[in-house]
């Protein structure tokens, strides 16, 4: 807010700076209070870690509305805690009809949620707050998930500080490289925030399509997906072992199966003449495969448009996602690497009863609480899909714009087809379902879990 409130004095024109102001004094008023009244505790057990974990999103989607609704203009109530729960959760879904007509300090605090969300407003908290020794390891394993820190050989403190090295690393370069591409530096600032988060907000009404450039969609290509890996192993590959990179499985098995999607796209959206160019069909479907597959929401053309076959892979994508470990929303492409080696497994044991075989991950064999975890999670992850889309039918949306709207609030991508396509917006979606959606942005963000075990984890 400060830093927004800055940048609304050095831009002419520019009315949000008292909003801005404000909401800075009272957030650092409010925020100072639990400092004063409340004593320190060396102690957090375990259902208050997940207390706090859900409290603080929830507190910091909150304090985010008051920018919004302070400026005004399309900022309802609900529509302010709609645009800010779509920040802070990298979803990206907004209410706005026209970005480009908001103050450059509304644009670029939009963006900051982003930044923020994407590494975790937790982790974000951990590493400005003092030390905390056990607390800060218990938040820590509550924000990163099981799978996760699977792939974690380090400390807690180590995680932290890899997970922002990479973060701001990656930020720091994908800003420059968009600038060289032609965006001017608030466009390129804004745009890096929200590409390594995989947010998906833009200063665009068209999003990256309005700058109909093939270097910034192959920029925005590259810095999708390497914000759709393990942060762990984008260390390792940074720091001189870049062959440990490509010796996971599930690294192996996540990019070829991108280069599958993005071939079959492609190839559907050549042979259906929705471009005049075979490369222009392989760079539009590219951007649109890599877009979903790591839950940014980007368009590079509107969504609408694309064939029905193109929906169906792309939706399997949106749905798997990118790394667990990374600033991805979904499924995760790890649970269904392992949902497919459980299978393979399953049918061997059909034809050899009594063998035992482990599911295995490269050489390492998964352990069964982990299995049968990855399969509840997907499971519970179907089922929240499917009744949430009943939900919005019974509203009166069609078929596919009430399915992908949950499916883009769920898996944090925004982008949605039908009603809600990649260059439409949700200012259309009745206010009970904006609220429902939010709550799907948040269950996603926290992998379901997170929210779920807060109630039933006793003291």
């Amino acid at each position: 807010m400060l830093l927004a409130m800055i940048i609304s004095l050095c831009s002419e024109g520019d009315s949000a700076y008292f909003a801005f102001f404000l909401s800075f004094f009272i957030s650092v008023t409010v925020g100072a209070f639990p400092l004063i009244f409340i004593p320190h505790d060396s102690y957090i057990n375990i259902r208050e870690v997940y207390g706090i974990l859900i409290v603080s999103w929830a507190t910091v989607c909150l304090f985010g509305v008051l920018p919004y609704i302070m400026w005004g203009g399309e900022f309802s109530i609900i529509n302010a805690w709609f645009e800010s729960v779509s920040g802070y959760t990298t979803t990206g879904a907004t209410i706005l009809n026209s970005p480009e007509d908001l103050p450059n300090s509304i644009l670029f605090f939009r963006s900051c949620t982003q930044w923020m969300g994407g590494v975790g407003v937790v982790l974000f908290a951990m590493l400005l707050a003092p030390a905390m020794r056990m607390n800060k390891t218990r938040l820590s394993q509550a924000e990163i998930s099981t799978l996760a820190k699977e792939n974690f050989i380090y400390k807690t403190q180590e995680i932290i500080t890899i997970i922002l090295s990479v973060y701001l690393g990656a930020t720091l370069l994908c800003f420059l490289l968009c600038k060289a591409a032609g965006m001017n530096w608030f466009e390129a600032i804004n745009h890096a925030f929200s590409t390594v988060s995989t947010g998906g907000f833009s200063t665009k009404n068209t999003s990256i399509a309005a700058f109909d450039s093939t270097w910034i969609y192959i920029i925005t290509i590259i810095f999708m997906l390497t914000s759709s890996i393990h942060f762990g192993l984008l260390y390792s590959a940074v720091s001189g072992n870049a062959g440990k990179l490509f010796k996971s499985p599930v690294i192996r098995y996540f990019f070829l199966s991108v280069m599958a999607g993005i071939f079959s796209v492609s190839v559907n959206l050549w042979l259906t003449d929705r471009f005049d160019s075979f490369w222009d069909s392989l760079l539009h479907g590219a951007f649109q495969v890599v877009s979903y597959t790591t839950t940014t929401g980007y368009a590079s053309f509107d969504s609408s448009i694309l064939p029905s076959f193109s929906i169906i892979v792309i939706v399997f994508f949106a749905l798997q996602s990118g790394c667990a470990g990374s600033t991805n929303g979904g499924i995760k492409v790890d649970r269904i690497y392992i949902f497919f080696q459980t299978l393979k497994v399953q049918i061997r044991k059909q034809q050899h009863p009594k063998a035992i075989i482990p599911v295995k991950v490269g050489k390492n064999a998964v352990d069964e609480d982990i299995v049968n975890s990855v399969l509840l999670f997907i499971l519970l992850f179907l089922f929240i899909q499917f009744i949430a889309t009943v939900i919005l039918t019974a509203m009166g949306y069609d078929l596919l714009s009430a399915f992908s709207a949950v499916l883009a609030s769920l898996t944090n991508v925004g982008a949605g087809f039908g009603d809600f396509s990649s260059l439409g917006n949700y200012d259309s979606l009745a206010s009970f379902g904006k609220i429902l959606m939010t709550v799907l942005m948040i269950t996603g963000r926290l992998e379901i879990y997170g929210l779920i075990l807060f109630f039933y984890i006793r003291k």
